[in-house]
């Protein structure tokens, strides 16, 4: 037997079947969002609904497209989708629960965020935007509050209301316009065509809005915003953000560019550069904490005795040399040989070695939390690019707090194809662990790890390399050593 479906009411239960709505959480011009509680299983989510009265064909023709778009779309940095339908007269579909609040939230308690947390959300939203822009989905109101943080600091973008998708009807009349004016691009703003484009350059407006507290162009009307947009050059960021680097600067400038044509190809594009800001004020902080000791040396006082000694003519009479038997000089060069082949295939074979990487393993035990978050986030970054620390964030998977839990499972499944055999302890966590977003989060990387490609590797490329560089070098060697005269002749 089948149970009754419950009646809604608006009393103390209100029920859109098979969910029960626990309270509303937001509201939109795309109607409500309501937290539920899904009776099959007793899960969480989120329930997003018009209102009854809602009868607008364009209102329901977004309502609709958004649907489309997110069951289309399965990614770790976008709201996962879990299915619509309707129920008497409304039209609604249920979505992961985030409850970490937005990025718009972030700004207005922090008013702006520092420029390494603005790189590590940046890396997210241009992760999510790959994955629409690859599947013809161009978002069109990218904007801080359509970015859910979970917990574990785990971006997700929402909202694709306004999205278009490629070769498909079109819901915006032409030439109308459609977004948030504070983040639309000038194309956008005329009516023009829409593209990826468009999408980087509301990425730009929401990188410059976190960096500097401020969006780029803030007119004292709408309107006036609008044509800032089109015919207006933004301030410098790091005029506002004295922190922010000018890589960063110079990444955020080219987004805002007026024309598409000017702006990065990609959101992959953007991403490697975001990444390549990290590795270079990185790089240069090392270098400027060793420019005292380097210009110590520089500037080193010589002793006379030893800078007299150094001047004397200490190269003796050619005749004075002593000579070498060849089976000594033979011994000796296979000695060197076989000692460059040791060191060479050492360095080839050897894993690529982050400088951070024994803080990092050291914080993911840190006693504060948010300190072990940020830990077990970079390990699961350097993971990927690695293959190693895998086995740290495994044994997070057991830990009391959920927060710690919840981010090890994002972080496993960002590792990479090599941890793919850590795919049956996820599923046992999506089945076995009490929390939901701990379960949520497992589910969500073991699909990600599912959908990982190894990468073919050459062991023997390395190899080839050693032998060549071992056979240059030894010509060296030899050649040198006859010049110097040290061999003699076969007695």
């Amino acid at each position: 037997m089948t149970a009754p479906k419950p009646e809604s009411d608006t009393g103390a239960n209100k029920w859109m079947w098979p969910f029960e709505l626990l309270e509303q959480i937001g509201e939109g011009g795309m109607g409500l969002v309501y937290r539920a509680r899904y009776i099959v299983n007793d899960r969480e989510v989120a329930l997003k609904m018009l209102p009854k009265d809602v009868t607008d064909e364009t209102t329901l023709a977004r309502f609709e497209r958004e649907l489309e778009v997110l069951k289309n779309l399965k990614h770790p940095n976008i709201v996962r989708c879990f299915g619509g339908s309707c129920e008497n007269s409304r039209r609604f579909y249920a979505m992961e629960l985030i409850e970490g609040g937005s990025l718009e939230d972030k700004l207005q308690e922090k008013k702006r965020l520092p420029w390494e947390q603005v790189i590590f959300y940046g890396l997210q939203m241009c992760d999510a935007l790959e994955c629409s822009h690859e599947k013809g989905v161009v978002h069109r109101d990218l904007k801080p509050s359509n970015f859910l943080v979970s917990k574990s600091g785990r971006l997700k973008l929402s909202d694709f209301g306004l999205a278009s998708v490629a070769a498909a009807r079109k819901i915006t009349a032409a030439g109308k316009t459609a977004g948030t004016f504070l983040y639309m691009a000038p194309e956008q703003i005329r009516g023009h065509e829409i593209s990826p484009q468009t999408d980087l350059y509301a990425l730009g407006c929401v990188l410059y809005e976190l960096v500097t507290g401020e969006p780029p162009f803030l007119g004292s009307t709408p309107a006036a915003t609008l044509h800032m947009h089109c015919k207006g050059t933004p301030p410098r960021p790091t005029e506002k953000a004295l922190d922010c680097p000018l890589a960063l600067e110079k990444v955020i400038l080219q987004l805002l560019e007026k024309d598409a044509k000017d702006r990065p190809k990609s959101a992959t594009e953007v991403g490697k550069r975001l990444r390549a800001v990290k590795r270079a004020v990185t790089v240069v902080s090392t270098e400027a904490d060793g420019s005292l000791e380097r210009s110590l040396a520089a500037h080193q006082v010589v002793d006379p005795i030893e800078s007299a000694f150094l001047k004397q003519d200490a190269l003796p009479d050619a005749k004075s040399i002593p000579t070498i038997p060849i089976w000594v000089i033979v011994a000796l060069f296979l000695t060197l040989l076989c000692s460059l082949s040791w060191n060479l295939m050492s360095v080839m074979r050897a894993d690529t070695s982050n400088p951070s990487e024994a803080l990092w393993i050291d914080a993911s035990s840190h006693g504060q939390i948010e300190v072990r978050l940020q830990a077990i986030r970079a390990l699961g970054q350097i993971s990927r690019e690695t293959g190693r620390d895998v086995d740290v964030l495994i044994s997070n998977l057991e830990d009391e707090n959920e927060m710690i839990r919840e981010a090890s499972a994002y972080a496993i499944g960002n590792s990479g194809a090599h941890a793919k055999k850590h795919i049956p302890a996820l599923i046992g966590m999506f089945k076995n662990d009490p929390s939901n977003n701990v379960r949520i989060a497992a589910q969500n990387a073991s699909e990600t790890l599912k959908a990982s490609k190894v990468e073919r590797q050459f062991p023997w490329a390395g190899s080839i390399i050693a032998i060549v560089l071992l056979c240059a070098t030894s010509a060296g060697i030899y050649f040198w050593i006859r010049l110097s005269g040290l061999f003699v002749k076969i007695d």
